[in-house]
């Protein structure tokens, strides 16, 4: 059902297809099926260039060869249907959503590779954050993806779960944003944390070791948030 009189129109942007080298599915298909929930439309978009690698899913082993391209894995997840993230243009939209998953610090930034002291963003994703945070647009991201932020402005408010527990097995990146600065604020996957200032919502998603039905509806929470928002 939709509890919008007029559909907004939101920006996915995708970092691969599979948690350990590119997006993570479960939070990507939960942010569309929510956003058609509210009647919202979407385009997607990702960067046009090599991921950082490719895991096995099945091993976790990795490797470079052959190589895969960003854009091309992340189409799997939208029946084809992407766009390269250089034709964004904030103007055509009312947010910005993006899912988590490894291909987020690996293919959208340098962190699961050079860790918080050295770790850049591409140069295409931070102008597509910095303009959805210029333009008072909505951001919302899930899981790690909110660790995009402290490299975008100091100070922002988001959540990346908790910083310790045996149940949130990424909690050094929680510490590892508090560390450049972040306003982290500390929540399970049964919550969402909102900087109404900045206009960004987060959610912890599988940053917590939880069910699949429990991250659809973590982010459904963080969808019906930015919904409000719009």
């Amino acid at each position: 059902f939709s509890t919008m009189s007029s559909p907004k129109h939101v920006a996915l942007l995708l970092a691969g297809c599979g948690v350990y080298d590119g997006s993570e599915c479960t939070e990507a298909i939960s942010l569309i099926l929510h956003l058609e929930r509210h009647g919202c439309t979407f385009d997607t978009f990702a960067p046009n260039k090599d991921q950082y690698h490719t895991v096995d899913h099945t091993t976790g082993s990795a490797t470079e060869e052959p190589r895969r391209n960003v854009m091309v894995e992340s189409a799997r997840i939208v029946r084809g249907k992407i766009q390269d993230i250089k034709e964004f243009d904030i103007t055509k939209y009312d947010a910005v959503v993006a899912p988590g998953g490894f291909g987020a610090m690996k293919n959208w930034c340098s962190y699961a590779i050079d860790g918080a002291d050295k770790y850049k963003i591409d140069d295409d994703v931070k102008k597509m954050l910095t303009d959805c945070l210029d333009a008072k647009k909505v951001l919302a991201l899930t899981c790690i993806a909110p660790m995009l932020l402290p490299k975008i402005k100091p100070g922002l408010k988001f959540t990346l779960g908790k910083i310790a527990g045996d149940n949130f097995p990424y909690a050094g990146t929680a510490t590892d944003a508090i560390s450049m600065g972040a306003n982290h604020v500390e929540c399970d996957n049964k919550d969402i944390v909102v900087d109404e200032e900045n206009k960004i919502v987060t959610c912890p998603a599988f940053m917590q070791d939880g069910k699949f039905y429990d991250v659809y509806v973590n982010i459904g929470m963080l969808v019906d948030k930015v919904v409000t928002m719009m």
